[in-house]
Protein backbone atom coordinates (compact mmCIF):
# COMPACT_ATOMS: atom_id res chain seq x y z
CA UNK A 1 0.00 0.00 0.00
CA UNK A 2 1.11 3.58 -0.50
CA UNK A 3 2.68 5.49 2.34
CA UNK A 4 1.90 9.03 3.35
CA UNK A 5 4.45 11.30 4.93
CA UNK A 6 3.71 11.72 8.66
CA UNK A 7 4.34 15.47 8.57
CA UNK A 8 1.84 16.18 5.80
CA UNK A 9 -1.87 16.51 6.47
CA UNK A 10 -3.37 15.36 3.22
CA UNK A 11 -5.76 13.10 1.44
CA UNK A 12 -3.23 12.06 -1.12
CA UNK A 13 0.46 11.97 -0.15
CA UNK A 14 0.92 14.75 -2.68
CA UNK A 15 0.50 18.51 -3.03
CA UNK A 16 -2.84 19.56 -4.33
CA UNK A 17 -4.99 22.61 -4.59
CA UNK A 18 -8.68 22.39 -3.97
CA UNK A 19 -10.79 22.27 -7.15
CA UNK A 20 -13.51 19.61 -7.36
CA UNK A 21 -12.17 16.14 -6.67
CA UNK A 22 -11.46 13.64 -9.41
CA UNK A 23 -14.50 11.37 -9.76
CA UNK A 24 -14.23 7.91 -8.29
CA UNK A 25 -13.03 5.53 -10.96
CA UNK A 26 -14.34 2.05 -11.59
CA UNK A 27 -11.83 -0.75 -10.92
CA UNK A 28 -9.77 -1.76 -13.90
CA UNK A 29 -8.34 -5.19 -14.52
CA UNK A 30 -4.64 -4.56 -15.15
CA UNK A 31 -2.13 -7.43 -15.01
CA UNK A 32 0.45 -7.18 -12.22
CA UNK A 33 -1.13 -4.18 -10.54
CA UNK A 34 -3.04 -3.68 -7.34
CA UNK A 35 -5.39 -0.74 -7.40
CA UNK A 36 -6.75 1.25 -4.47
CA UNK A 37 -9.57 3.72 -5.03
CA UNK A 38 -10.65 6.50 -2.69
CA UNK A 39 -13.04 9.40 -2.95
CA UNK A 40 -11.06 11.65 -5.23
CA UNK A 41 -7.96 9.47 -4.99
CA UNK A 42 -6.60 6.74 -7.18
CA UNK A 43 -3.75 4.77 -5.62
CA UNK A 44 -2.30 2.36 -8.11
CA UNK A 45 0.60 0.13 -7.04
CA UNK A 46 2.41 -0.97 -10.18
CA UNK A 47 4.29 -4.26 -10.16
CA UNK A 48 6.87 -3.87 -12.20
CA UNK A 49 20.02 -2.64 -10.13
CA UNK A 50 22.60 -2.72 -6.72
CA UNK A 51 25.28 -1.27 -4.73
CA UNK A 52 25.65 -3.55 -1.71
CA UNK A 53 25.12 -1.54 1.45
CA UNK A 54 25.07 -2.21 5.16
CA UNK A 55 21.61 -2.33 6.76
CA UNK A 56 21.69 0.37 9.00
CA UNK A 57 7.73 27.59 1.81
CA UNK A 58 5.69 30.01 2.99
CA UNK A 59 2.39 30.84 1.33
CA UNK A 60 1.57 27.32 0.15
CA UNK A 61 -2.04 26.39 0.95
CA UNK A 62 -2.56 23.46 3.30
CA UNK A 63 -3.78 20.22 1.68
CA UNK A 64 -7.14 18.76 2.52
CA UNK A 65 -7.81 16.37 5.39
CA UNK A 66 -7.37 12.61 4.85
CA UNK A 67 -10.11 10.61 3.19
CA UNK A 68 -10.40 6.96 4.26
CA UNK A 69 -9.47 4.62 1.44
CA UNK A 70 -11.58 1.88 -0.02
CA UNK A 71 -9.19 -0.84 -1.08
CA UNK A 72 -9.45 -3.28 -3.95
CA UNK A 73 -7.43 -6.40 -2.94
CA UNK A 74 -3.90 -6.38 -4.33
CA UNK A 75 -2.76 -8.94 -6.87
CA UNK A 76 0.02 -9.95 -4.46
CA UNK A 77 -1.38 -9.29 -0.99
CA UNK A 78 1.67 -10.75 0.78
CA UNK A 79 4.05 -8.21 -0.73
CA UNK A 80 3.50 -4.52 -1.49
CA UNK A 81 3.83 -3.50 -5.11
CA UNK A 82 7.30 -2.02 -5.72
CA UNK A 83 5.95 1.16 -7.32
CA UNK A 84 2.72 2.95 -6.35
CA UNK A 85 0.94 5.88 -7.90
CA UNK A 86 -1.50 8.23 -6.18
CA UNK A 87 -3.48 10.84 -8.07
CA UNK A 88 -5.75 13.62 -6.93
CA UNK A 89 -6.57 16.96 -8.44
CA UNK A 90 -3.40 18.33 -10.06
CA UNK A 91 -0.49 16.20 -8.78
CA UNK A 92 0.71 12.64 -9.29
CA UNK A 93 2.78 11.10 -6.47
CA UNK A 94 4.96 8.11 -7.38
CA UNK A 95 6.42 6.03 -4.57
CA UNK A 96 9.19 3.45 -4.96
CA UNK A 97 8.69 0.68 -2.40
CA UNK A 98 11.64 -1.72 -2.42
CA UNK A 99 13.07 -1.06 1.03
CA UNK A 100 15.55 -0.82 2.49
CA UNK A 101 17.54 0.44 -0.51
CA UNK A 102 15.01 0.54 -3.40
CA UNK A 103 17.19 -1.29 -5.88
CA UNK A 104 15.89 -0.97 -9.43
CA UNK A 105 15.28 -3.64 -12.04
CA UNK A 106 14.11 -3.01 -15.58
CA UNK A 107 10.48 -3.86 -14.66
CA UNK A 108 10.64 -1.36 -11.78
CA UNK A 109 11.96 1.38 -14.03
CA UNK A 110 9.32 0.53 -16.64
CA UNK A 111 6.66 0.91 -13.94
CA UNK A 112 8.03 4.35 -13.02
CA UNK A 113 8.09 5.38 -16.68
CA UNK A 114 4.56 4.08 -17.18
CA UNK A 115 3.39 6.16 -14.22
CA UNK A 116 5.13 9.26 -15.56
CA UNK A 117 3.48 8.89 -18.96
CA UNK A 118 0.01 7.69 -17.97
CA UNK A 119 -2.51 10.41 -18.88
CA UNK A 120 -4.13 11.82 -15.73
CA UNK A 121 -6.89 14.41 -16.13
CA UNK A 122 -5.98 17.73 -14.48
CA UNK A 123 -2.49 16.57 -13.45
CA UNK A 124 0.10 19.33 -13.67
CA UNK A 125 3.10 18.10 -11.63
CA UNK A 126 4.68 14.92 -10.27
CA UNK A 127 6.42 14.06 -7.01
CA UNK A 128 8.78 11.06 -6.96
CA UNK A 129 9.97 9.60 -3.68
CA UNK A 130 10.68 6.29 -1.99
CA UNK A 131 10.37 4.53 1.35
CA UNK A 132 13.22 2.81 3.18
CA UNK A 133 16.74 3.82 4.21
CA UNK A 134 17.92 4.88 0.76
CA UNK A 135 16.23 6.82 -2.01
CA UNK A 136 17.66 4.34 -4.53
CA UNK A 137 21.00 2.58 -4.17
CA UNK A 138 21.33 1.58 -7.82
CA UNK A 139 21.19 -1.64 -9.78
CA UNK A 140 20.49 -5.02 -8.23
CA UNK A 141 23.34 -7.18 -9.44
CA UNK A 142 21.80 -10.11 -7.58
CA UNK A 143 18.50 -9.92 -9.48
CA UNK A 144 17.76 -12.55 -12.11
CA UNK A 145 16.91 -9.79 -14.58
CA UNK A 146 19.76 -7.42 -13.68
CA UNK A 147 22.60 -6.56 -16.07
CA UNK A 148 25.72 -8.61 -15.36
CA UNK A 149 28.73 -6.27 -15.66
CA UNK A 150 31.04 -9.28 -15.90
CA UNK A 151 29.42 -10.60 -19.12
CA UNK A 152 29.67 -8.21 -22.08
CA UNK A 153 26.92 -9.75 -24.23
CA UNK A 154 24.43 -10.17 -21.39
CA UNK A 155 25.24 -6.70 -20.10
CA UNK A 156 24.58 -5.14 -23.51
CA UNK A 157 21.21 -6.88 -23.90
CA UNK A 158 19.84 -6.25 -20.44
CA UNK A 159 21.21 -2.73 -19.99
CA UNK A 160 19.80 -1.74 -23.37
CA UNK A 161 16.34 -2.67 -22.11
CA UNK A 162 16.97 -0.78 -18.85
CA UNK A 163 18.08 2.35 -20.69
CA UNK A 164 15.06 2.18 -23.00
CA UNK A 165 12.95 2.79 -19.90
CA UNK A 166 15.35 5.49 -18.69
CA UNK A 167 14.78 7.32 -22.00
CA UNK A 168 11.06 7.30 -21.25
CA UNK A 169 11.75 8.78 -17.80
CA UNK A 170 13.68 11.65 -19.38
CA UNK A 171 10.79 12.23 -21.79
CA UNK A 172 8.19 12.52 -19.01
CA UNK A 173 5.62 15.18 -19.92
CA UNK A 174 5.07 16.84 -16.51
CA UNK A 175 7.42 18.76 -14.18
CA UNK A 176 8.83 16.28 -11.67
CA UNK A 177 10.11 17.02 -8.18
CA UNK A 178 12.14 14.24 -6.54
CA UNK A 179 12.55 13.87 -2.78
CA UNK A 180 15.91 12.27 -1.99
CA UNK A 181 16.66 10.80 1.41
CA UNK A 182 19.66 8.60 2.19
CA UNK A 183 21.69 7.29 -0.73
CA UNK A 184 21.17 7.99 -4.43
CA UNK A 185 23.77 5.76 -6.08
CA UNK A 186 24.37 4.80 -9.70
CA UNK A 187 21.00 4.33 -11.36
CA UNK A 188 19.38 6.04 -8.36
CA UNK A 189 21.58 9.08 -8.94
CA UNK A 190 20.68 8.99 -12.62
CA UNK A 191 16.98 8.73 -11.84
CA UNK A 192 17.17 11.78 -9.57
CA UNK A 193 19.06 13.76 -12.23
CA UNK A 194 16.31 12.99 -14.76
CA UNK A 195 13.87 15.01 -12.64
CA UNK A 196 13.41 18.77 -12.85
CA UNK A 197 13.96 19.66 -9.18
CA UNK A 198 15.82 17.68 -6.52
CA UNK A 199 15.03 18.08 -2.83
CA UNK A 200 17.71 16.57 -0.58
CA UNK A 201 17.41 15.72 3.08
CA UNK A 202 20.36 16.53 5.33
CA UNK A 203 21.43 12.88 5.39
CA UNK A 204 21.11 12.39 1.62
CA UNK A 205 24.13 11.75 -0.59
CA UNK A 206 24.78 11.18 -4.26
CA UNK A 207 27.34 8.84 -5.79
CA UNK A 208 28.27 7.73 -9.30
CA UNK A 209 30.23 4.69 -8.18
CA UNK A 210 30.77 3.19 -11.63
CA UNK A 211 34.56 3.62 -11.78
CA UNK A 212 34.83 1.79 -8.46
CA UNK A 213 33.04 -1.13 -10.16
CA UNK A 214 35.30 -1.08 -13.21
CA UNK A 215 32.66 0.22 -15.65
CA UNK A 216 31.69 3.48 -17.36
CA UNK A 217 29.04 5.76 -15.79
CA UNK A 218 25.50 5.27 -17.10
CA UNK A 219 21.90 6.50 -16.96
CA UNK A 220 23.02 9.65 -18.85
CA UNK A 221 25.08 10.85 -15.87
CA UNK A 222 27.88 11.67 -18.31
CA UNK A 223 25.64 14.47 -19.64
CA UNK A 224 23.30 15.41 -16.77
CA UNK A 225 26.05 15.94 -14.19
CA UNK A 226 28.20 18.26 -16.38
CA UNK A 227 25.07 20.21 -17.34
CA UNK A 228 24.21 20.68 -13.67
CA UNK A 229 27.63 21.46 -12.18
CA UNK A 230 30.06 22.12 -15.04
CA UNK A 231 32.77 19.91 -16.50
CA UNK A 232 35.34 20.38 -13.73
CA UNK A 233 33.03 19.47 -10.87
CA UNK A 234 31.55 16.68 -12.97
CA UNK A 235 35.04 15.23 -13.37
CA UNK A 236 35.46 15.36 -9.58
CA UNK A 237 32.20 13.49 -9.10
CA UNK A 238 32.46 10.94 -11.94
CA UNK A 239 36.20 10.17 -11.98
CA UNK A 240 36.53 9.67 -8.22
CA UNK A 241 33.21 7.89 -7.68
CA UNK A 242 33.04 9.65 -4.31
CA UNK A 243 30.01 10.44 -2.22
CA UNK A 244 28.63 13.96 -2.54
CA UNK A 245 26.80 14.91 0.69
CA UNK A 246 23.54 16.81 0.51
CA UNK A 247 24.91 20.21 1.57
CA UNK A 248 27.61 20.07 -1.10
CA UNK A 249 25.12 18.77 -3.66
CA UNK A 250 22.95 21.86 -3.14
CA UNK A 251 25.94 24.19 -3.13
CA UNK A 252 27.29 22.94 -6.48
CA UNK A 253 23.91 22.43 -8.18
CA UNK A 254 23.26 18.69 -8.06
CA UNK A 255 20.25 19.43 -5.85
CA UNK A 256 18.12 22.54 -5.40
CA UNK A 257 16.74 22.39 -1.86
CA UNK A 258 18.31 21.19 1.40
CA UNK A 259 15.79 20.27 4.10
CA UNK A 260 15.90 18.55 7.50
CA UNK A 261 15.81 14.77 7.47
CA UNK A 262 12.24 13.52 7.33
CA UNK A 263 10.97 16.67 5.62
CA UNK A 264 11.97 15.69 2.08
CA UNK A 265 8.53 14.63 0.91
CA UNK A 266 6.81 17.57 2.56
CA UNK A 267 9.17 20.01 0.82
CA UNK A 268 8.71 18.27 -2.53
CA UNK A 269 4.96 18.48 -2.03
CA UNK A 270 5.15 22.23 -1.41
CA UNK A 271 7.17 22.79 -4.59
CA UNK A 272 4.86 20.63 -6.69
CA UNK A 273 1.87 22.46 -5.27
CA UNK A 274 3.36 25.78 -6.36
CA UNK A 275 4.07 24.38 -9.84
CA UNK A 276 0.52 23.02 -10.12
CA UNK A 277 -0.86 26.45 -9.25
CA UNK A 278 0.77 28.05 -12.28
CA UNK A 279 -0.79 28.55 -15.69
CA UNK A 280 -0.53 25.13 -17.41
CA UNK A 281 0.41 26.40 -20.87
CA UNK A 282 3.06 28.75 -19.51
CA UNK A 283 4.44 26.07 -17.20
CA UNK A 284 4.76 23.56 -20.02
CA UNK A 285 6.38 26.12 -22.31
CA UNK A 286 8.86 27.20 -19.63
CA UNK A 287 9.79 23.62 -18.82
CA UNK A 288 10.27 22.82 -22.50
CA UNK A 289 12.66 25.76 -22.78
CA UNK A 290 14.58 24.76 -19.65
CA UNK A 291 14.95 21.12 -20.67
CA UNK A 292 15.52 21.97 -24.35
CA UNK A 293 16.72 18.73 -25.99
CA UNK A 294 17.53 16.95 -22.72
CA UNK A 295 15.62 13.77 -23.61
CA UNK A 296 17.43 13.46 -26.94
CA UNK A 297 20.80 14.29 -25.35
CA UNK A 298 20.20 11.71 -22.63
CA UNK A 299 19.32 9.07 -25.23
CA UNK A 300 22.53 9.80 -27.15
CA UNK A 301 24.54 9.75 -23.93
CA UNK A 302 23.11 6.40 -22.87
CA UNK A 303 23.83 4.89 -26.29
CA UNK A 304 27.48 5.91 -25.88
CA UNK A 305 27.57 4.86 -22.22
CA UNK A 306 26.16 1.45 -23.13
CA UNK A 307 28.90 0.91 -25.74
CA UNK A 308 31.60 1.81 -23.23
CA UNK A 309 30.02 -0.20 -20.43
CA UNK A 310 29.69 -3.26 -22.67
CA UNK A 311 33.31 -2.88 -23.82
CA UNK A 312 34.49 -2.82 -20.21
CA UNK A 313 32.12 -5.54 -19.02
CA UNK A 314 33.87 -8.86 -18.76
CA UNK A 315 37.28 -7.32 -18.09
CA UNK A 316 39.20 -8.50 -15.07
CA UNK A 317 38.77 -5.09 -13.47
CA UNK A 318 34.99 -5.16 -13.87
CA UNK A 319 34.80 -8.64 -12.37
CA UNK A 320 37.01 -7.53 -9.47
CA UNK A 321 34.97 -4.37 -8.91
CA UNK A 322 31.68 -6.23 -8.66
CA UNK A 323 33.23 -9.00 -6.55
CA UNK A 324 34.70 -6.44 -4.16
CA UNK A 325 31.37 -4.61 -3.88
CA UNK A 326 29.48 -7.79 -3.07
CA UNK A 327 32.18 -8.79 -0.57
CA UNK A 328 32.20 -5.27 0.91
CA UNK A 329 35.93 -4.69 0.51
CA UNK A 330 38.22 -2.37 -1.44
CA UNK A 331 38.81 -3.53 -5.03
CA UNK A 332 42.27 -4.50 -6.29
CA UNK A 333 42.34 -3.34 -9.91
CA UNK A 334 45.09 -4.53 -12.27
CA UNK A 335 44.39 -2.48 -15.43
CA UNK A 336 43.12 -5.50 -17.34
Amino acid sequence: MSRRHPNVVCSHAGPFLHPPRVPLLAPRSVPNRSVKYTDGLVSEPIVGQTAAMDERSPGIPAPAAPVPARVVPASSPDQPAPVTVEVQDRVVVITIQRPPHNLLTEPDLRAIADALHEPVPRARAVVLHSVGRSFCAGANFRSDVAPDPTDADAFMTRTSAFYAQAERVFAAPLPTVVAVHGAAIGAGFGLAMACDIRVAGEAAWFQANFVTLGIHPGFALSTTVPQAVGSGRAADVLLTGRRVPADEAVRIGLAQRLVPGGAELEAAIEIATAIAAGAPLATRATRATLRANLAEEAARAMAHELQEQSRLAGTADAKEGVRAMLEKRAPRFENS
